[in-house]
């Protein structure tokens, strides 16, 4: 009876140690529960970013594309109006060089004499202003017919001016 006791001593504590194993790996499986739900909560997460980044870089690649052919474009564009630029530049120095020198020739025309114009005007009748050289004016004073020849306005001789232009 003593060897039945001592083996039912010895197995209730093995059965002890066998429930207090057991509820160790309870526990170890219920935190190991936990953590796979967490997990595949997470993995879960992750995938749903995955998939939104994956639609950003979709979006990001077509604007890119819409972007690149754009630029392509602009930068044709560019080009045709940089070779017309260039066609109407060297077509306008031609006439701007014809424009200047025909503005040149006017302002030589207003320096000489509007009678004989041919020299540079010298003198100006102090009645009407008006601009001639000192030769037709002189002409005018020793022929006695002292009018102005710009608008006839009567001139003396103490009416003309030197005038340096």
């Amino acid at each position: 009876m003593k060897a039945y006791v001592a083996q039912a001593i010895k197995t209730s504590s093995e059965n002890r140690h066998h429930a207090v194993t057991i509820e160790k790996t309870l526990l170890e499986v219920s935190e190991a529960e936990k953590e796979l739900k967490w997990l595949r909560s997470a993995v879960g997460s992750s995938e749903k970013e995955y998939e939104q980044n994956q639609k950003k870089i979709a979006e990001l690649r077509t604007e890119l594309e819409r972007e690149r052919s754009e630029k392509r474009k602009l930068e044709e564009e560019y080009e045709e109006v940089k070779n017309e630029v260039m066609k109407l530049t060297s077509e306008n120095e031609e006439a701007t060089i014809q424009k200047l020198q025909d503005e040149i020739k006017d302002c030589k025309a207003i320096l000489k004499c509007g009678v004989c114009f041919d020299r540079p005007k010298e003198v100006v009748i102090a009645k009407c202003f008006h601009l001639f050289c000192s030769t037709c004016i002189q002409r005018n004073l020793e022929l006695r017919h002292r009018k102005c020849p710009g608008c006839g306005t009567p001139f003396g001789q103490n009416d003309v001016r030197e005038v340096k232009i």
